[in-house]
Order: C-alpha cells, then structure tokens, then sequence
C-alpha cells in the first residue's frame, strides 16, 4: 500500500516484479529525478474490505447480500460470466485511471500474491475479460460501476485460474501541480478475482530441494514448496529431525507460508532450527499438507565431530538406551500406558501390466522380493512383502497386470487378482505418471468402483519420468476416473520409487487405513515366499533380459531341488540348486540357449549373484532347458509348472 507523501514501501515493492510504469510514468520520471515508482495495493485474503489506499479504492459491485471482499466467479468452458467492479474516489478533485484485468501469481520471495503489469503477456483470465471501458475518470468524492465479461474457452483447463482487476492512475503523484517536487509514483490498485473454471479438481502439491546448512548456534533450513495441482491451496507444513535410534530432535509447525499458493506457482522458503545438535547425524523432515493433499522431502544434517563430540554423542545414546532398559525394566512391573493403537492388515498393488508395482512394492519392504523388469506380465503370482513399523505391520500384496487373456494362463493369472482385492484390507491403484490413462486402466477402474468398503488409493508412479506439467495432467485425470465412477480415492499420491519420492509417504497413508491388530508376522520377516520360489523368480528375471518380444510370456522356471552339498568344510558350504528353464517351442531353445550356450551361462551367472545374496550361501546352479509344448493353454501343464 502507498502512502501520501510519495513513498513506496520496498516489501510492495519486491512484490511488483515485472509490474511496469506505462509512458506517462516514465516521461515524468524524466522530468523528476530520472525514475518512477509504480506501486499496488491489493486487498489482503479473506478481509472484508476492498482494496484501498485511502485515497480511491477498487472493490466488487455490491450484490444483495451485501459487500464483497473479491469477485468469486465460476464457468463452465465455452460459456461467459459478467460482473462489475467500482471505483470510488476519495479525494477533492477528479481522478482518471487506466483500468485492466491481470492475472495473479506468487511471489518467487515470499509466495505473495502479485499481478502482473499492463504491459506483460495476458494469458488466462486476463486474456478471456472484457472490459467496457478501459479508461475511467471518477469524480471527486464520487463512484463509477464498469461492467467487464469473463469468456472461458471451450478447451480451457479446469481449475483455479486467479487475477485481479486493476485501476492504474493515469498520472504520477509528482506529474500533479500541487504534488511538489520528488519521486513520480503512480499508483494502482486491484481487487482480487478468483475464476474456477467448473470440471474435475485435483489439489496437488510438493515438496522438493531441502537443504539444511549449518549457520552459527543452529541451522537453516530452505525447501521449495510447489503447486502442482490446479486448484489454489492454503498450506500448511511442519518440521520434524530425528537422529541415531530414531530419536525425536525436533518436531514443530512451520511459518512463513503463503496464505495461497496458485495453481502452478512455487515458493522458496526457509526456517530456523536453533540449537541443532553439532555432534549428531539427523534426518530433517519438511511435510506440507493442504486440502487433502499431503507431500514431503528430506534431507540429512551430518558433521565431522572431533573426537570429544563423538564421546558426548556416545555418551548421550549410552544414556538414553540406559533410560530406556530401566522404563523397560518399571513396565514389565505395571499394566502399560495407553498408546495409539497398533494396525497391521494386507494392501494390493493392482494395474495393468508394467505400471510399476514390483519396484514400489520392493522400495516400500527395503529390499527386493519381487522380481522386475521391463517387460509387460513379469509378476504371475501373488508376492507379499512386509513392512514393519512402530505402529503398524504392513504386508503388501504384488499382483500380476490385469489384463485381457488371450491364453489360460492369463485367465488363472487375471483370477488371482480379482481373489487378491476381494481380500485385502486397502486396494492401491498403480498408474504409471508417463502413460495417459487407457482402456486398460478404466477396465480396472470400473472393476474397483463395484468393490464398495475397500479403501482405494490411486498411486501415480514413474514420476521421475515426466515433468511437473505432465504430472498434473495426469492427477486431474485420475481424479475424474474415480469421479466418472462415483467413488472417490481415498488419496491421490504420486511417488517414484526409482527415485525414492514419497515412497514412505505412501506407507504413512496406508498404514491408518488398517484394521486394529497386533503384528502378523515375526520381527524381521520381509516375505512369506517360499525360497525355492523365490529362487526360481530370479532365475526367471535373469532370463528375462534382452530377450524377444513374444518369447518372455513362454519362458517359466521350476527349481526341482536345493540341497546342501556333502562333505564340505563347515566354513565353506555350498546349496547345489537344480532349474529347469521351460519354453512352449522347440525353435525358442536356441534363443535360451545362446551359441555354445554362452546365453545359459550369462543368465546362471546373473541370477546366482542374486540367489546367493538372498540365500547368504554360496550356490552352483544346475539350468537346463525344456519344451513343455504351448504350456500357457494347456491346464496339464499348467498345473504342473505351478499355476
């Protein structure tokens, strides 16, 4: 906001970036002291009042309920809305103003809310308004009513599209005869418009590039907080450090956020963590939460301690492991407190195939349990990995890709999913982030609408392969899914598990979604597959690499026997392990094979890496390959390799 005697404000004034004086500002500037200053008033978020300099104000046209802070219009693509906005002036003489629609965005500083200059590229409200007249003179002490109309495109997004109407004096305060000699300022003054363009709304956002730098007798800490959803939030966010043995450092809420963050603006902000300990590794936690929507980043705080810090850190864990023996020993001679509840129950991975339900399931457990790869129908049996947590027990189901059959094999494998999520206690939805929806998708999307109780999360992975403009697009598309559908997600989360993004975010939605029980298995349990076919799942993923388009779906692995080698020195013992590797063709033997069976022999050596750490023991594997002729129809067969 100006104030009369020429003088602008310079936290106003970083919020007006881009925001020019038109010729006359500068022609006067000239004439002064070389410079003008162009300065805005907006009124605040939410205030009841218009926006006013004390001078003239600019506020919505009353309606019948009574005075309106902003203008809040709504309209559907390919229709118009009209409205009218009035200047007051509150001076003893006439004033003339230049009268504009701009549109808003944040502030890259502080995340305020700003409007871009007269002069700059119109590109959404302000480009679909219509003023009925652009240059107003107001008499003194008197009001003026423009009429302005709002045209939405047929194809414009859904969404939040926010501006402001401006009125921008003609004339710099030192341009005028009684003014005096000083600083030109011309002023402007806008009322905010907030346009929803009616259609599907996804609130999104994230939190990305946190860094903690020590700095004095604590830490700065700065996180970029990001729209990427495309409706306006209100967010709010917290801090949290945890260090060795996972002990809480630090856990507050956050200031000095936006009051609103645009739909597609990002903010940099920071925050200061007194007396963070110097002699002690932590992970420092940002999580933001608005409307719904929840996202997190991390990052660590490490030092290089001496070695009277690293004492004091030992000290500091000897006592605390001390403290919590003898609250161990107290307990076990009294009824426990009352806690949270713990949950433990089964959660399903389900979509079509290659949406990336294996490397999620694999990031979430901590290590691999499920077979990958890039081609499509890899999984064929139900995987369940485990997730163990203070509060909860998650035990996570790996389907096969639903899709349509063209043999038996992908009609029992098709059937195991749908048992699969009649069961479960949450229904996780995986669609890829760089693949728009298809067919396949909504087939399974009506399947889960029919499942009533479940709760269902829709889970956008891939997200380290396309960009945030890509992302949104795809968020808005699944939120119409489920409203095509008449359900609504439980939650909308977009990870990568490549990259590791709001991987454990995903287990924290999860995990109260639950029913209330004690662990279902043993501390320390990551699956309850069966080694031998675990072992066999490897071998499948080695032989699986570079090999033909067809020939993936013929290729099945059964591991006869896994028996300890005799006499052998007890500290070196060896698993002989026994596999056949079957085909449907005798002409695929050869691509199996490899010429003087150099193929065999690189897929042996691939999976026994793998097979060896999971089994902790060293291995010789024993391949052979056989035709089990057209086993993916024939039920014999099936039956025989395990389906």
């Amino acid at each position: 906001m100006t104030g009369r005697t020429g003088r602008t404000s310079p936290p106003l004034l970083r919020r007006l970036r881009g925001l020019r004086p038109g010729p006359r500002a500068s022609n006067v500037g000239r004439a002064v002291f070389g410079a003008a200053l162009l300065a805005l008033a907006l009124a605040p978020a939410g205030t009841a009042t218009a926006a006013d300099d004390g001078q003239w104000s600019v506020s919505p046209v009353a309606n019948t309920v009574g005075q309106r802070p902003s203008f809040y219009l709504a309209a559907a693509p390919g229709r118009s809305v009209a409205d009218a906005v009035t200047l007051t002036n509150r001076t003893d003489r006439p004033r003339t103003f230049r009268l504009y629609v701009a549109d808003a965005y944040n502030t890259a500083r502080d995340g305020g809310f700003a409007v871009r200059g007269p002069e700059e590229p119109r590109r959404a409200t302000a480009a679909w308004a219509k003023l009925d007249r652009e240059r107003v003179t107001v008499a003194a002490h008197g009001s003026v009513a423009v009429g302005f109309t709002l045209t939405v495109p047929d194809r414009a997004e859904p969404g939040d599209h926010p501006g402001a109407v401006v009125a921008l004096e003609e004339r710099p305060a030192a341009a005028r005869p009684d003014a005096g000699r000083g600083i030109g300022v011309q002023q402007a003054v806008a009322a905010r418009l907030y346009l929803r363009v009616t259609g599907p709304t996804a609130p999104a956002l994230t939190v990305r590039g946190v860094t903690v730098r020590r700095r004095g007798s604590g830490a700065d800490i700065s996180y970029t907080l990001t729209n990427i959803g495309n409706v306006t939030l209100r967010p709010r966010a917290g801090l949290t450090a945890t260090g060795v043995l996972g002990r809480s450092l630090l856990a507050r809420e956050l200031g000095g956020l936006p009051a609103e963050l645009l739909p597609g603006q990002e903010v940099r902000l920071s925050a200061r963590w007194e007396g963070a300990p110097r002699a002690e590794w932590a992970e420092v936690t940002v999580r933001a939460r608005a409307d719904g929507t929840t996202a997190q980043g991390r990052a660590d705080l490490a030092d290089h301690p001496s070695f009277t810090a690293v004492a004091a850190l030992v000290a500091v864990i000897w006592s605390a492991l001390g403290a919590a023996s003898g609250r161990m020993a107290r307990m076990s001679d009294r009824s426990p407190e009352s806690t949270a509840p713990h949950r433990a129950g089964f959660a399903c991975f389900v979509g079509r195939p290659n949406a990336g339900k294996s490397t999620l399931t694999n990031a979430l457990v901590g290590t691999k349990v499920a077979i990958t790869s890039n081609r499509p129908q890899t999984t064929r049996h139900t995987v369940r990995g485990i997730v163990h947590r203070p509060d909860a027990q998650l035990v996570l189901v790996d389907t096969p890709g639903l899709h349509k059959p063209r043999t038996l094999l992908g009609e029992r494998l098709n059937d195991v999913v749908r048992t699969t999520w009649a069961e479960v206690d949450v229904i996780g939805f995986c669609l890829p982030a760089d693949q728009k929806l298809g067919p396949g998708d909504k087939f399974i999307a009506k399947e889960l609408a029919g499942i009533k109780k479940t709760p269902k999360i829709a889970i956008i992975t891939k997200t380290d392969l396309v960009e945030s403009k890509q992302l949104a697009e795809q968020l808005l598309a699944v939120h119409q899914l489920g409203a095509e559908l008449g359900f609504e997600w439980a939650e909308i989360v977009p990870v990568s598990a490549v990259g590791d993004t709001q991987v454990q975010l995903l287990a924290d939605l999860i995990a109260p979604l639950l029913p209330e029980s004690p662990p279902l298995y043993p501390e320390g349990d990551l699956t309850d597959e069966p080694e031998m076919v675990m072992v066999a799942e490897l071998i499948r993923e080695a032989a699986l690499e570079g090999v033909r388009d067809e020939l993936p779906h013929s290729i099945a692995v059964v591991v006869e026997e896994m028996i300890p080698r005799e006499n052998r020195p007890a500290d070196r013992p060896l698993l002989d392990i026994h596999a056949n590797v079957y085909i449907e063709r005798p002409s695929q033997k050869g691509i199996i094979i490899g010429p003087k069976g150099s193929r065999l022999k690189e897929v042996g050596m691939k999976s026994r890496k793998h097979i060896e750490a999971l089994l902790g023991t060293p291995v010789f594997l024993d391949l052979h390959v056989k035709v089990a002729k057209d086993w993916q129809r024939d039920p014999k067969q099936l039956r025989k390799l395990g389906f």
